[in-house]
């Protein structure tokens, strides 16, 4: 990342401004790739987007990462590098190109921690309660910076044929973006539905035949694969989009216990609404 900090208390305040490489970017109609994207940090206008009850969390999303957006950049020497047209950032994040491929889901996800990390720093401090014996480890902290990222073969492929493990059936998966993660979200489903609307959201047939198009329908179908087949779909969506390692470790506070366990850390609302500590009475200044 670049080093463009432009504001003052620089370990207080966050970056200020950065560059990262994205999982897949924004694939213009001639086919060319803009993985770079310049951000800066976010205001109090980003803040009030994420608590605007008015629009739904991809919504939310996508206008505070088109609002922070910059420009994104390319690394080919062939045509224009860099793309500063709000307009043409804005389809590309939200799936609304006219030509051209979108930024993938990952890339989202992405541009949210990198927001996290110039907006409030690196360091994301937690408590998280222990799955065994229930007490409540306080103050853990995991640094942003460390989190890998991983990024796809080709941005210009978004689709994919794999042929089954265990069913020996042949699947086309295709990368997700803002229009899948709307419809993930329409079809509302429970914690344990996630990791089969993951798949359905991605899925575009299934034995050479096309989905029916009702989500119901196509729910009970991906829930009927064998697990070998869905860790293979999985798997496969996986090293086509690129991904972000949000899983992080925990040891159980308590000596008693000393329980390991693990959890995926939300990189969405919640993710920005945690400070770095509460401010409390002995805090003030009073006048």
């Amino acid at each position: 990342m670049a080093n463009n900090n432009d504001i003052p208390d620089l370990i207080v305040f966050g970056k200020g401004r950065g560059d990262f490489k994205l999982p897949c970017g924004y694939v213009d109609a001639a086919g060319k790739v803009f993985n770079r994207v310049y951000l800066r940090e976010m205001t109090g206008v980003e803040d009030d987007i994420l608590d605007d009850d008015e629009l739904n969390v991809s919504e939310r999303m996508t206008k505070v990462i088109s609002n922070c957006i910059e420009k994104l950049a390319s690394g080919s020497t062939d045509g224009p590098s860099v793309i500063e047209d709000k307009a043409v950032i804005t389809a590309a994040v939200s799936d609304n190109l006219k030509a051209g491929l979108p930024f993938s889901i990952p890339d989202r996800m992405a541009c949210l921690l990198f927001l996290r990390r110039l907006s409030a720093g690196d360091i994301y401090k937690f408590d998280r309660k222990c799955p065994e014996c229930g007490k409540i480890s306080k103050g853990k902290e995991v640094d942003l910076s460390s989190l890998v990222v991983s990024y796809c073969k080709d941005p210009t492929k978004r689709k994919v044929k794999v042929k089954l493990p265990r069913s020996g059936k042949f699947a086309v998966l295709k990368v997700l973006s803002a229009a899948g993660e709307r419809r993930i979200s329409e079809m509302r489903p429970t914690m344990k539905d996630v990791k089969s609307a993951a798949i359905l959201a991605r899925l575009e047939s299934l034995d050479e035949r096309p989905l029916s198009g009702n989500d119901e329908v196509d729910m009970g179908v991906v829930k009927a694969l064998p697990l070998a087949d869905r860790r293979a779909l999985i798997g496969t969506f996986n090293a086509m989009e690129g991904t972000i390692e949000t899983e992080i470790e925990v040891k159980c506070a308590s000596n008693a216990c000393g329980t390991e366990f693990k959890f995926d850390l939300d990189l969405g609302q919640v993710f920005f609404s945690n400070p770095e500590r509460e401010t409390t009475s002995d805090d003030l200044v009073w006048m």
